[in-house]
């Protein structure tokens, strides 16, 4: 049931012009910046005078084009997220999935799991775009897997995150503000609460976790911390659309 499920959501973004809007502007951008990015190193590597002063291509260029594509995610997410429980509720179609033979859980991981499959084909192209240089330069692949990695994870972390907010109300709009107010808060916790004192909060960043898959480190901590993230509002969702169920 929930590959049904995923299998709709995936098909109902590709049947709309948002869907496919939202894939060429992305895809857009981030081949402008891996276009860029691409001229700039060898610049920057006939000029540099010492050894030391080169790096490697995979790290400049995953560094431009991933960088970016997380910045986009920001907005990405919200935009794709607002409809998977709002758009439901303001067709009145919701009251047929209450009544429908499936668990909560069943609906949201279906839900979850085919926004999750839409966003992961943008985070495929970007690796395929940087492993296509293979044939004309040495690609560390562990370091772009890695980062691959860490922004599958937070997409999946920050998808939960919508996912949750889009059970809050009826209109897609608010869903989306809100998601993006609640990302951007939760990505930049660092920013807000950099003092020692306030380590708690700033350990709470995405951002900060993120850094360190950017950085080519993969750190079991990181992982844990954007499972357990997802997993959270995984099941406020689930426990949300019980209540839904159980009271109207």
């Amino acid at each position: 049931m929930i590959t049904i499920i995923a299998r709709k959501e995936l098909r109902s973004l590709f049947a709309t012009p948002m869907g496919w809007l939202v894939l060429a502007i992305f895809q857009a951008i981030v081949g402008t910046y891996y276009s860029l990015s691409f001229n700039q190193y060898f610049e920057m590597m006939q000029s540099a005078q010492w050894q030391v002063q080169r790096i490697g291509l995979t790290q400049f260029m995953a560094e431009g084009v991933f960088g970016v594509a997380a910045v986009l995610m920001l907005f990405v997410v919200p935009l794709v997220s607002m409809k998977l429980i709002s758009e439901e509720r303001k067709n009145q179609t919701m009251v047929l999935l209450m009544s429908a033979p499936l668990s909560m859980s069943e609906l949201v991981l279906g839900k979850l799991l085919g926004i999750v499959s839409y966003l992961s084909v943008l985070i495929v192209s970007m690796v395929v775009m940087i492993a296509l240089l293979l044939p004309w330069a040495e690609i560390d692949l562990p370091y772009l897997l890695t980062n691959a990695l860490g922004l599958w994870l937070l997409v999946v972390a920050s998808s939960a995150l919508g996912l949750y907010v889009s059970c809050l109300t009826a209109n897609p709009i608010l869903a989306a503000f809100c998601s993006l107010t609640a990302l951007t808060i939760c990505l930049l916790l660092d920013k807000f609460f950099s003092d020692d004192r306030q380590a708690l909060f700033h350990d709470l960043s995405l951002m900060q976790h993120y850094r360190q898959f950017a950085l080519g480190m993969l750190n079991s901590y990181d992982v844990l911390f954007f499972v357990l993230f997802a997993v959270f509002f995984i099941l406020l969702s689930i426990r949300r659309l019980h209540a839904d169920r159980l009271y109207g």
